[in-house]
Parts: structure tokens; sequence; C-alpha cells
């Protein structure tokens, strides 16, 4: 069995800030657990919108206890463990000096996150590279025991369930948040492509609400700080937060929507009901996948609940094209407020992702 004691970790950011905040959370976890841990990131601006303590002008710097480094710098590898996440192409320089390295270190593809089948029929296995003495293996996020999971700090369960009503009183004051009684809170973090606009019609309508929205997700909302209020919705501006603060935000709320693949793995830790928006895709190849994780993620709820969710989830990502059932889906918050509990417990017993790369490394390395 191969000892891991240092990781490397490739990111190449696309146009979202998944990509790099899957990424730093793995890099800081990792060193967490006593690793030697060397980020390598092509667009560190991307980053900083998290983590605005990220020095730009600095091609290296320490960061939450990892090594932060420009991919723009040559990049030779020097861990037992090398991640290319999301399917990165390694740089020639780096597989040069892994396939030189003896022995080489473990290569691992860290895929997206998917509930489709094939994905456990994938998870873990090798692709042998054509012309240098390296192995391949591809590493799949998943909600089930037969994938890799999902990233979860070991005291995030803790930390949330010690946030309790006062917590969360003095943390939504210091973002200038006052609930009014009989108010549901919702927060919105959701791509261009989304159909904001008819939501908030829909939102008008409806039970009194008040949404949250980030800087810079929407023109639709005030600027940061302000409010607007329509019929029985009000909205608020909120700033662009750091990841640990957003955390708090999805605790805070009765119903979260949420993007791409890191807000929503951090929405099902929050155990509160969600709305996820997958990274749209021009064959729409996003649409199977929503329907493998609406199949699985209903499994033990109720089908008339489950149909109200599929319903509206599959109106938010484009393709339903009826009017949303935005009180449909306010009436079942209670129901699916008690599921995402237990949802959240079945992830929980499927397995922690920065571990079990960790494992997997070891045992095959």
């Amino acid at each position: 069995m191969r000892e891991v004691r240092a990781v490397d970790i490739f990111c190449q950011v696309l146009d979202n800030f998944g990509d790099a905040g899957v990424c730093w959370r793995l890099a800081r976890l990792m060193a967490r657990l006593g690793l030697r841990v060397t980020l390598w990131v092509d667009d560190l601006s991307r980053l900083k919108r998290l983590r605005p303590a990220i020095d730009l002008s600095l091609e290296t710097q320490l960061l939450d206890g990892f090594l932060l480094r420009q991919w723009s710098v040559a990049a030779e590898p020097e861990a037992d463990l090398v991640i290319a996440a999301f399917g990165c192409r390694l740089p020639e320089s780096a597989l040069q000096k892994m396939a030189e390295t003896t022995p080489a270190p473990v290569w691992i593809n860290l895929e997206y996150l998917s509930a489709e089948h094939w994905v456990e029929r994938s998870h873990g296995l090798p692709s042998p590279h054509p012309r240098l003495p390296l192995v391949e293996h591809f590493y799949f996020p998943g909600f089930t025991r037969r994938t890799g999971g999902l990233l979860r700090e070991f005291d995030l369960l803790e930390q949330r369930d010690d946030f309790d009503d006062a917590a969360r009183a003095q943390f939504l004051s210091q973002l200038g948040v006052t609930i009014a009684p009989d108010t549901r809170l919702v927060s919105l973090f959701c791509y261009p492509s989304a159909p904001i606009e008819s939501l908030f019609y829909a939102m008008q309508s409806g039970p009194p609400i008040l949404c949250l929205v980030p800087e810079g997700v929407t023109p639709l909302a005030p600027a940061m700080g302000r409010t607007s209020t329509q019929g029985t919705l009000t909205l608020q501006g909120i700033p662009f937060l750091e990841p640990d603060d957003y955390d708090q935000v999805l605790w805070s709320c009765d119903l979260n929507f949420v993007r791409g693949e890191d807000s929503a793995s951090r929405a099902q830790w929050a155990a509160q009901p969600m709305v996820w928006q997958l990274y749209p895709q021009a064959d729409r190849a996003h649409l199977p996948k929503l329907d493998a994780f609406l199949a699985l993620y209903g499994e033990s709820l109720d089908p008339v609940y489950a149909g109200v969710m599929r319903q509206f989830s599959k109106w938010w990502n484009g393709e339903d094209q009826h009017a949303p059932d935005w009180r449909g889906l306010m009436a079942s918050l209670p129901v699916l407020k008690a599921h995402a509990h237990v949802w959240q417990q079945q992830l929980g017993s499927s397995g922690e992702l920065a571990t079990g790369l960790i494992e997997f490394a070891r045992e095959i390395g």
C-alpha cells in the first residue's frame, strides 16, 4: 500500500466559480488531513472572488494551509498523488516529470458530479496513457456508496447543528437582513439562463418571501444592501460571500436556489429544500443528469411531493415550459425539509470525497 504524503491538484477554470470552489475545498480539506498540498489554478481571478485574500501578483502563495500556484509557471508535480480536476489536460512537462519518477505518482481524473447510472460502472476505472508509462484513473463524485461521495469537512454537520436561531439572527444581522414574521427566507444563486424574471413574478403572489441575491447574479435584483418589494416578494442584494459564509446562508434559508456543483453540494449538507440549476450545456446533456438526480433524490419521497419538485426543477432548468407551481412548492416545504434531512443522512453514510481519494490512491499505488 502506497504512502500518500503530498498531493498536486490541477484546476482549469471554465466560465463559472464551481471548478475553483470545488478544488479550493478539496485542497483545504486534504491539507487539514496533514498532507502537503499544491493547488495549480490557471485563472486565479475566479478563485479570488471566493477568497479575496489571494494576491494575483504572486505566482506562489500560501493559502488556507496549502500552496497555491499559478498554472502559468512551469508545472512539474512532485507528489505521490496528482489530481486533474474535471478532466483538465495536464501539461506535457507535468506528464514527463510523472513518467520519470519512480514510482510514478497515482494519477486521478476527478470527474464532474452526476447521478447517472453509468457513473457507478465507470468509477475507479483505469486508462493507460498511449505513450508514457502512466495510468490515469477516473474518480467520480456521487450520491451513492458505489461512487466517491461529496466533499465534507469533518466538523461541518456539527457546525450546522450548532447554528441555532440566535446564531442565525446574528449572522443575518451582519448582512443587514431582517426577516418579518411569517416570511420565508430564500437564497438565489443561478446562471443567467435561468427564468429569473418569471420566478420573481410567481413569487409576488404567494406567501411573503424575502429573497437574498448575491452581488452579480442578476441585474433584476437590487444593488448590494438595498431592497425592493413587489407584491409579497422582497428582494435584497447581499455581498458575494466567501464559501464558509455562504454555507451559513444556506443553513439560514427555508429554500435555496443553487447552481453547478459546489453550491449544490453545500446545499445538500445544509439539509434544507433546494432547487438545483445544472450547468447548461449546448447539447442539453444536463437534462438527463437532472432526471437522474431527481429520480434518486425522490426515491424515498412521497410521489406527490416528488412530482412538485420534479415539475419545478424541470421548469427552472428550461425543460418544462409550463408556468411554475410556486404555491405548490411553498406548500410542500415542510415535507421537503424533512426529506432534505433524511437525504443528508443518506449522503453522510456514502463516504466523503477527499478521504476516499486518498484511500483509493493508497490502494492502487
